[in-house]
This record gives C-alpha cells, sequence and structure tokens, in this order.
C-alpha cells in the first residue's frame, strides 16, 4: 500500500510539475499581483532577505545547499523514521504528506507562477552558485530542460519542510531533536525567499493547505491530543 502510494504521488508529481512551465505571460502576470499584494500587505521582504543572502559568499553557499538537498533528504529520513520507529503515526502522517504534495500540485497546474529570481531586482542565487555545486542552475534535481520553472505558489520546498518539522516536533520526544523539528521550517522558509525562488505568500499557502489537509485527516479532537500530548513531553523534559 505505501509503495502504491508513493509511486502514485511521485507520478503524479513529475507529470505535473514538469508538463508545465509553458504558460509564460499568466506566469508572471501571477508573480506580479502577488508581489502587489505583498506591498498592499507590508510583507514584501523578499527584495531585502535575497539581498542580504547573495551579498555573502558562504551564506549564498549554504543556502543553495540547503534548498537543492535537504528537502529530500529531510522528508525521506522522516518518513522512514516514523514507519520504522512510528508505525501508529505513519498511515496519517504519510497521508498527509501525499494530501499536501497533491494539492500543491493543483496549484502548480492552475497558478503557475514565475518565482521571485525571474525579476529585475532580484538575484538568482541557485544560477549564481550552480559552479560551486552539483545543482542545476534552477536548483531542481532533474535535468533542466525538464524543470517547470513557474511551479512557486505554493511552496512544496516549505510544504514538505513543514510536514517534516511538525512531525518530529509532535512525536519526537528528545527536547533538541524536537528544537530542530521547530527550526528546520524556519531556516527552509529563509531560504526559500533568500535565494528568491518563492514569495511569503507561497509559504503561507502552502502552510493553509497542510492545516487543511491535517484537519481533513486527523480531525480537530486528534490534532488537539496530539499537542496537548507535545506539551506534557515539554513540560516533563523542563
Amino acid at each position: 500500500m505505501e509503495i502504491a502510494i508513493v509511486l502514485g504521488v511521485y507520478s503524479a508529481y513529475s507529470a505535473v510539475r514538469n508538463a508545465g512551465g509553458k504558460d509564460v505571460a499568466p506566469a508572471f502576470e501571477h508573480g506580479s499581483e502577488i508581489m502587489r499584494l505583498e506591498a498592499f500587505l507590508r510583507i514584501d521582504i523578499e527584495q531585502r532577505v535575497n539581498q542580504w543572502v547573495a551579498g555573502d559568499d558562504l551564506l549564498s553557499a549554504v543556502s543553495a545547499l540547503e534548498y537543492h538537498t535537504l528537502h529530500w533528504w529531510v522528508t525521506i529520513g522522516v518518513a522512514v523514521w516514523l514507519y520504522v520507529r512510528h508505525q501508529t503515526e505513519y498511515r496519517k502522517a504519510s497521508l498527509l504528506l501525499a494530501a499536501t504534495t497533491l494539492l500543491a500540485l493543483v496549484g502548480f497546474y492552475t497558478y503557475p507562477t514565475a518565482p521571485p529570481r525571474m525579476y529585475d531586482g532580484f538575484v538568482d542565487v541557485m544560477s549564481v552558485t550552480s559552479s560551486w555545486g552539483w545543482w542545476e542552475e534552477s536548483g531542481s534535481p532533474g535535468p533542466q530542460s525538464m524543470t517547470n520553472e513557474f511551479a512557486a505558489m505554493p511552496s512544496l520546498h516549505c510544504g514538505w519542510a513543514i510536514w517534516s518539522g511538525l512531525m518530529i516536533f509532535l512525536i519526537a520526544k528528545k527536547p533538541l531533536v524536537r528544537a530542530l523539528g521547530v527550526i528546520y521550517p524556519l531556516v527552509t522558509s529563509f531560504v526559500v525567499v533568500g535565494t528568491a525562488n518563492h514569495y511569503i505568500l507561497d509559504i503561507v499557502a502552502v502552510a493553509g493547505i497542510i492545516a487543511l489537509a491535517a484537519v481533513v485527516i486527523y480531525g480537530t479532537p486528534r490534532l488537539r491530543e496530539m499537542a496537548g500530548a507535545a506539551d506534557r513531553r515539554v513540560t516533563t523534559d523542563s
């Protein structure tokens, strides 16, 4: 069953993500819409964060490395950890991950969005640092020619990071490990903005997707129970 879910989600991910990237005009229009909305909401911090990251060679390199690698390996690692050590939580957790991914794909398909790095005033950190590492200029795990460049809304990088961090925080017992569950999605959010691959609203959108999917899959009472158990562990550990 788990293999079928993984293969099905991956097939959908590959088909939808890589089939896109052709609607150039709508994608740039959508990106501009997001920037205008963020300016109205006064949360348009992308350019400042991007300039800060791009202005420091070490920060650029570390951010590029994190963007290219951790969203795969941490997500896989957490999934394996749940499957091996926490079977009772694994099934619903895997369904939450699958639902988040599939709903993000709907966003990619229906609302193609050009990322900040494609606009004037931003530095494409992945492109600048590509000669230092092994990643494609877009930071994609696959060939540049097969990647949907307009899959910015919502941020699946942050979606997977929030899922991983949530599972670690709610289920892990060691305080340090649980702290990493909080830190990891925050770092990923900083990285996707700093490398000019996503907008703040991309992160907000995927957080909303996860919240909605979690309520449907777990139910509000179960979520409260898990949060309460996590709080009790904090109190006990401290």
